[in-house]
């Protein structure tokens, strides 16, 4: 049982080089798993940072402290989250990428969705939908000047 775990898995691993395409195959799939890694980065990092700089403090010492985590951790997890969805997406479809730039495009669309709720005054709208902002943003940078790997 343990061999045909071993061979599957081989075969899993050498299979994934056949998906190579071209950069603009893979926009749809890399801005779908940017998406869902950011909305995922945030959750991670909202708990995270939220306990961790809360932790220690009492009162509404904590209060302040968490909600600062939890701001920080968003932003940071939404970043982090949607740029390695889309890194992983597209290499998963053999396509070679602007790692820089996916990361400045993720900053500058979740700047951009936070922006825009405090223009128009409505901030918590902007935060179900800062992750498929930066995803799309990181999509954008991941894609400048991408090339396939075949």
């Amino acid at each position: 049982m343990r061999k045909i775990f071993i061979v599957v898995l081989a075969l899993a691993f050498v299979s994934v080089w056949a998906f190579a395409a071209q950069p603009e195959d893979a926009v749809l799939p890399e801005f779908l798993v940017g998406t869902l890694g950011g909305y995922a980065g945030a959750v991670i990092g909202v708990y995270t940072l939220s306990w961790a700089f809360a932790a220690g403090a009492t009162g509404w010492e904590a209060l302040g402290r968490a909600i600062f985590g939890a701001f920080l951790g968003f932003t940071g997890g939404t970043i982090v989250g949607s740029s390695l969805g889309v890194i992983v997406a597209g290499s998963l479809f053999g396509i070679d990428g602007n790692i820089g730039l996916c990361f400045l495009g993720a900053a500058a669309g979740t700047g951009v969705a936070f922006g825009m709720g405090l223009a128009f005054n409505i901030s918590e709208i902007s935060l179900p939908f800062a992750p498929p902002i930066a995803a799309a943003a990181a999509t954008a940078g991941f894609n400048a000047g991408a090339r396939s790997r075949e």
